[in-house]
């Protein structure tokens, strides 16, 4: 018997892991913390340490997943080594922290005091979709070179994409577009590249495409696009649906809802805790490169790893009653942004740009709470946030 099948998970429906995968995660946890799932062809790891001892694994390790390689094809999550921190480099020139801090109030703040603004007056609203990812695309797009793009094209690219690399049941629909949508933010970007040749400026495109080269040559368009189109997707989504978990975790609680709005300096701590109870990124993915052997567990060098982190912020080991939302638990470090040299490039100005945005809508939104006529809708396995969050407040 191989060690896959000696540590074979039973059968789990991707319908179930959609609808809610915390009871699985935490039946893993208890019952095989390190199993193998044959639906995916990958191990699944669900606890917090051992998650972390593959994370930081080193030579052992790789960031390559087949699924990425066909969907984004060559990116930024499937090279390691010299390629990879040259590439990386040029990311984060625009993306380090005292880089964002430079320039959030002055890009941000403007953007989600207008866009709150222009909803006032409604007195409700799809806080998800029709604000919190609104103006995460706006800003994270004026930030990475896609500032031409109109807000619902940006929302459709990301949405699309989401659900084409979690498209598990191959439904033909949700392939075309995906398709679409990768062709378009394509056309889109090799323009954009083409005049950033010519008059550079300082969005992380034109520092991907002009800075820490290997050779001192501009990087071609088939070197970015992959990256590209993993920056759409988890750049745009990320902010607009933590903001949506954290905000329905402090409306869900007058009490912590009472303290936010009383004083501002909790939105930090409300944003971490958002980002704890609901990961908007349920794994990341490695690689074995040379047998390892974790939690008692040997992994054959090869196989492919799915890091829970959407496990690893519940567990029971690390977190009291971790289920809860609760802003006043003891801070710990999260998993949601990965791990080692895949650490989540936009980590600081998703934070920023959320703690902005509440800012502005605790204080243009009075009395601001959960629509009692309409339920929040969480939904996602691969990628998890809350879908719909209606909210409605006092003129």
């Amino acid at each position: 018997m191989s060690v896959r099948e000696t540590y074979q998970h039973d059968e789990v429906s991707f319908e179930d892991l959609e609808n809610d995968p915390y009871p699985t995660y935490k039946r893993w946890r208890r019952e095989r913390p390190i199993g193998y799932l044959p639906d995916m062809q990958s191990w699944m790891v669900t606890g917090w340490e051992d998650c972390e001892t593959i994370g930081a694994a080193g030579d052992s390790v790789d960031g390559f997943s087949e699924g990425a390689i066909r969907y984004f094809g060559h990116n930024i999550l499937n090279i390691d080594g010299a390629p990879h921190k040259q590439l990386r480099a040029s990311i984060d020139a625009s993306l380090k922290p005292k880089t964002v801090r430079q320039y959030i109030e002055r890009l941000a703040r403007p953007i989600a005091k207008e866009y709150v603004s222009r909803i006032r007056e409604r007195g409700s609203v799809d806080a998800t979709t029709g604000l919190l990812e609104l103006v995460s695309v706006r800003v994270v797009a004026n930030v990475l070179g896609l500032a031409e793009q109109p807000d619902e094209t940006l929302q459709r690219w990301f949405i699309d994409l989401n659900a084409g690399l979690n498209n598990f049941m191959q439904d033909p629909d949700v392939l075309v577009r995906a398709e679409t949508a990768k062709a378009e933010s394509a056309d889109f970007s090799r323009e954009r590249l083409a005049e950033l040749l010519k008059t550079p400026d300082e969005t992380t495109f034109a520092h991907m495409l002009l800075s820490n080269t290997p050779d001192g040559q501009p990087r071609s368009f088939e070197d970015l696009i992959g990256t590209i189109w993993v920056m759409i997707l988890g750049g745009f989504q990320e902010p607009g649906h933590a903001a949506a978990a954290s905000l329905l975790g402090v409306l869900e609680d007058r009490e912590q809802y009472a303290a936010v709005r009383g004083d501002l300096s909790l939105i930090p701590a409300a944003i971490h805790e958002g980002l704890r109870w609901i990961a908007p990124f349920g794994f990341a993915q490695r690689r074995i490169v040379k047998d390892l052997e974790v939690g008692g567990v040997v992994i054959p060098a090869g196989d492919e790893v799915q890091l829970i982190l959407a496990s690893a912020n519940r567990d029971e080991t690390r977190y009291e009653n971790p289920d809860k939302f609760d802003l006043f638990r003891p801070r710990l470090p999260v998993a949601s942004f990965g791990y080692g040299s895949h650490f989540c490039a936009g980590h600081f100005l998703s934070r920023e740009l959320e703690k902005v945005t509440f800012e502005e809508m605790f204080t243009q939104l009075p009395n601001l709470r959960l629509d009692p006529q309409s339920a929040p809708v969480i939904t996602g396995f691969g990628v998890r946030g809350v879908k719909h969050l209606p909210v409605v407040w006092d003129d």
